[in-house]
C-alpha cells in the first residue's frame, strides 16, 4: 500500500491536522510489512508522509521497533528451520534470524511496496536468480536469502555491514559507496539487523 498525506506546520489548527494524518498512517499501515513512516518536506513547506516513499530526500519519522513485530511463537516455527539452512551454507544462523527479524518480523506472507517477498523480502529476480521457484514458500525463501546474502558476504570479504547494506540497498549502491551509502533507511536497517544479532549472542 502507498499511502501519503500531506499538511502544513507552524500553525495550531494545522498541526492538529498533521498528526491526525500521522495517526491514519499508522492505522492504514499497522499490519503491513513495510510498517516504517517516511517524512519530505515539499518545495511549497508542506509535509509529506509515506509509508512507502519513492524518490529521494525522505527522512524516517517514525520507526517501528522489531521487538514489537512478529510473536515469539511465530518466530520459534521457523528457529530450527533457519538454523539448519544456514549452518548449510556456512554462515551464523543469528545473522539470518536478524535479517528475517527486521526485513519481516517472520511473516511469510510479508509483501512490500517494492515487491519484496516473503520472510527474507526477495525481490523476484533475486528469488529466481537464488533458485526460488516459489518465494512464498518459507523454505524455498530463506534458502534462496540465505544464498544470496552468502554470496554478498563473499563479495565483500565477510564485511558483515557491508554484505549487510548491500543486502538493503543493492550491492551497485554499495561499491559505488566504497561502503554503507548515505541513506537513512540503510544506516537504521544495518543498525537493527546487528542489534538483534549482538542482543540475542548476549
Amino acid at each position: 500500500m502507498h499511502f501519503v498525506c500531506r499538511a502544513h506546520d507552524g500553525v495550531s489548527r494545522h498541526t492538529s491536522i498533521l498528526v491526525l494524518c500521522f495517526l491514519a498512517v499508522l492505522a492504514f499501515t499497522a499490519s503491513s510489512a513495510w510498517a516504517d513512516i517516511f517524512v519530505k518536506r515539499q518545495s511549497d513547506g508542506t509535509l509529506s508522509f509515506s509509508n512507502c516513499p519513492r524518490g529521494e530526500d525522505w527522512d524516517i519519522y517514525y520507526r517501528e521497533r522489531a521487538q514489537r513485530r512478529g510473536s515469539v511463537a511465530v518466530k520459534g516455527h521457523y528457529e530450527q528451520l533457519i538454523t539448519d539452512i544456514a549452518i548449510g551454507h556456512g554462515l551464523d544462523p543469528d545473522v539470518i534470524k536478524g535479517i528475517i527479524q527486521v526485513e519481516s518480523a517472520y511473516n511469510p506472507r510479508a509483501l512490500s511496496c517494492k515487491g519484496a517477498m516473503g520472510l527474507m523480502q526477495l525481490m523476484p529476480e533475486t528469488a529466481l536468480d537464488m533458485g526460488a521457484e516459489n518465494p512464498w514458500d518459507p523454505v524455498q525463501n530463506i534458502t534462496a536469502g540465505t544464498r544470496y546474502f552468502s554470496r554478498l558476504l563473499s563479495r565483500y570479504q565477510g564485511d558483515l555491514q557491508k554484505a549487510l547494506a548491500a543486502y538493503n540497498a543493492g550491492p551497485t549502491i554499495v561499491d559505488a559507496y566504497g561502503g554503507i551509502p548515505p541513506y537513512q533507511e540503510t544506516q537504521e536497517y544495518v543498525k537493527s539487523v546487528l542489534a538483534i544479532i549482538n542482543g540475542g549472542r548476549e
